[in-house]
């Protein structure tokens, strides 16, 4: 979805219709918004750029996830509005899917491409601290392991 659809996207889930209720600028300042959030939380789509153009697409981020910046955005017009439930209903349903790509790109089930259409592969290794005593076995008589 390119950045026009996605305002459309937002005013249906906001019910604003007539495009009276929220700006067109806050609703992309809010897409983009959405955008930074998907960099901190997966590092795989550091390279996502903006939406600046309104034919601007949410590269590297799957097709199949364009939405959740809808979501997020439709999450933050209604916190502007004070309209906590609905801000709130629609925050969480953007974490759930925000974890759930996370996951799935994790667990190798999507893979997320380079604008070229090559894999970008995580080369950030997890480091864990490893603690000998909590993997020794110990007995009556002596230390084992």
């Amino acid at each position: 979805m390119n950045r026009l659809r996605l305002v459309m996207r937002v005013r249906s889930l906001t019910r604003d219709f007539s495009g009276s209720i929220f700006r067109e600028a806050d609703i992309i300042d809010y897409l983009n918004e959405g955008i930074n959030r998907i960099k901190q939380v997966i590092p795989h789509l550091s390279g996502m750029t903006l939406l600046l153009e309104r034919e601007s697409l949410p590269i590297l981020l799957p097709e199949q996830y364009h939405h959740v910046l809808s979501i997020y955005s439709a999450s933050r017009c209604f916190g502007q509005d004070e309209r906590h439930y609905q801000a709130s209903t629609f925050m969480n349903e953007f974490e759930v899917k925000l974890d759930e790509l996370s996951s799935n790109i994790d667990n190798g089930i999507v893979t997320i491409y380079d604008t070229d259409g090559v894999a970008i592969v995580d080369t950030n290794k997890n480091d864990y601290v490893v603690d000998k005593y909590f993997t020794k076995v110990y007995t009556d008589d002596e230390v084992v392991g």
